[in-house]
């Protein structure tokens, strides 16, 4: 629907973004400067032997990535420079799962594990959707919802065992990051009981199930859902609002905006109850280790005080790429962080950091509270 949308507008001539958004977008970049993308680490060594428990894991453990989600996995316009950018999934610069260039260009959570694991592999480059071999082992779809994560798992699955083989895929330590529920929430007050709280845990619960029973030696970085409702800062000019009314009305309509607000705490607060509670912290080969820089996320802004349009498409709804490698750069400082001192917003000041504990691992639950 949202394609024809786009064809829609680019068809009657609608391509002019809103004045702001085309200013900030001019003055922007779609690259960091030096400092942000700066690696600062030089203990980048594995571990000595292949670890046996996902507690004790570096970095440079890591042989193979994956993603599951959305059209934020998908980077849905990530690379867009125009509306009609926006019917390309430009996976390459997807924040948890892209793999296009290399960190200087592209900051990509692969891209950063690069600096650890140059044959790291999984990673998506280039354009496609999540059937395309640039994909590799990035399952996002665009529009897709909670109750599709289960089969996303089971397909990713799938996918390694084919490419990697039974026996490298049983050995190797593997991540997966896992973002859903912002189209839940876009359109929560069109179903609210299909799109409750109760469903979405229910959902996600049961693709980390297939993940746990079918994916050993994995970490999987399950981050929060942002909310959605902070879009309202973005509707402005004709595209901006004509799009978002069209993709995510229940967050931009006055009437309906409360109710979405007040769902998306309640899938946070229920997936951080569920996830910190030790349900998966009970085998060495696998754990969830929630991620939360999205939680309390709100627009960036300029000096001047607006919104900040260069880290959005131009949609003003999905990430350009410079919004992916500001959520990469979040997402792994996060990894970097204990559970329970993780932070929850995201900090565009933030720079790369390295491994704080004293053997170099990536947190998790258990090694937290060493």
């Amino acid at each position: 629907m949202l394609l024809i949308y786009i064809s829609f507008v680019v068809a009657c001539g609608i391509i002019s973004a809103a004045p702001q958004a085309e200013r900030t977008r001019d003055l922007g970049t779609y690259a960091y400067g030096d400092l942000r993308i700066d690696f600062p680490c030089t203990d980048t060594a594995p571990s000595p032997s292949i670890p046996t428990s996902v507690h004790a894991l570096r970095p440079a453990d890591i042989k193979y990535v994956g993603a599951i989600g959305d059209s934020l996995t998908a980077a849905s316009g990530g690379n867009a420079g125009t509306i009609i950018g926006l019917l390309f999934q430009y996976r390459g610069v997807a924040w948890s799962i892209g793999g296009s260039e290399d960190l200087s260009s592209t900051v990509t959570l692969p891209n950063i594990l690069r600096k650890y694991n140059s044959d790291l592999y999984g990673q998506s480059t280039g354009t496609g959707n999540q059937n395309s071999t640039a994909a590799v082992f990035n399952l996002g779809r665009p529009g897709a919802v909670s109750i599709e994560m289960a089969g996303q798992a089971n397909l990713l699955v799938e996918r390694m065992i084919n490419d990697l083989g039974a026996e490298e895929f049983a050995s190797a330590w593997k991540l997966v990051t896992f973002f859903i529920g912002a189209n839940d929430l876009c359109d929560y007050c069109n179903d609210p009981n299909y799109y409750s709280a109760d469903n979405y845990i229910n959902n996600v619960k049961a693709a980390l199930d297939i993940l746990k029973a079918r994916m050993p030696r994995t970490l999987v970085n399950f981050v929060t859902v942002l909310n959605v409702a902070e879009l309202e800062a973005l509707h402005e000019g004709l595209i901006c609002q004509a799009v978002q009314i069209f993709a995510c009305d229940c967050a931009i309509n006055a009437e309906t905006r409360p109710l979405v607000d007040a769902a998306s705490l309640e899938y946070q607060k229920r997936t951080n109850d569920f996830i910190d509670s030790g349900f998966y912290d009970t085998a060495d080969d696998f754990t969830v280790v929630r991620q939360p820089f999205m939680e309390h996320m709100s627009v960036p802004q300029t000096s001047d005080g607006y919104a900040d349009f260069s880290y959005f498409s131009p949609d003003c709804f999905h990430f350009s790429k410079k919004g992916h490698g500001a959520a990469a750069i979040e997402l792994w400082n996060n990894m970097m962080e204990p559970v329970g001192q993780k932070t929850t917003i995201w900090n565009l000041e933030d720079q790369l950091r390295c491994p704080s504990s004293a053997e170099g691992f990536i947190y998790t639950s258990k090694n937290s509270r060493k």
